[in-house]
């Protein structure tokens, strides 16, 4: 999907946020910590992983837009939005098994302290949608580690697509589930 706006990002992911909502929503607090084999994550700790990653990516852009401010690189008055994706490094992995970085493992915090945390990195991101709005972002990257080096714009859809690989999983789950 091409994005022709920081507010169709933030439409984008906000929709993928939902449905992440709507599928936790149906396991009750047994159900939380199951896990169909021991390498498969349980919907808690999807959750966990989730919000440190977002978490993670709010840290990098409080610090990407403060340099950038500094720098002046803000969008002239009615320049255009260049339109962006993700979708062609969400597809080089879609159906390949990664393996987080040590600082996005989940611990095995309790599902409702993740979603808390996921509230929390959202309205921190949510916040930070004006300055985005003013920003000539296209230049302004950071190497993602597998994706290597994509513009802020891209790292906010990356918090989308991010997610709807993981919606995929709890989904899974909810099969597995159901058949035992």
């Amino acid at each position: 999907m091409n994005y022709n706006s920081v507010a169709e990002i933030y439409e984008d992911i906000d929709g993928t946020r939902e449905r992440l909502l709507r599928a936790v929503e149906v396991f009750d607090d047994a159900q939380h910590g199951f896990r169909h084999t021991p390498e498969i994550w349980s919907v808690a700790e999807i959750c966990e992983h989730l919000s440190m990653i977002e978490a993670q990516v709010a840290r990098l852009f409080e610090k990407l837009l403060t340099k950038a401010e500094a720098a002046g690189h803000t969008r002239a008055e009615g320049s255009p939005f260049v339109p962006v994706s993700i979708a062609g490094q969400a597809e080089q992995v879609r159906d390949k098994k990664l393996t987080a970085p040590e600082t996005a493992r989940p611990a095995g915090i309790p599902l409702s302290d993740a979603l808390d945390s996921l509230r929390a990195s959202r309205s921190a991101l949510r916040s930070m949608q004006p300055r985005l709005e003013n920003l000539e972002g296209a230049s302004i990257t950071f190497p993602h580690p597998v994706f290597g080096p994509i513009n802020i714009y891209q790292w906010l859809a990356f918090i989308g697509a991010h997610e709807q690989r993981h919606v995929a999983q709890i989904e899974a789950l909810k099969e597995t589930m159901s058949a035992e």
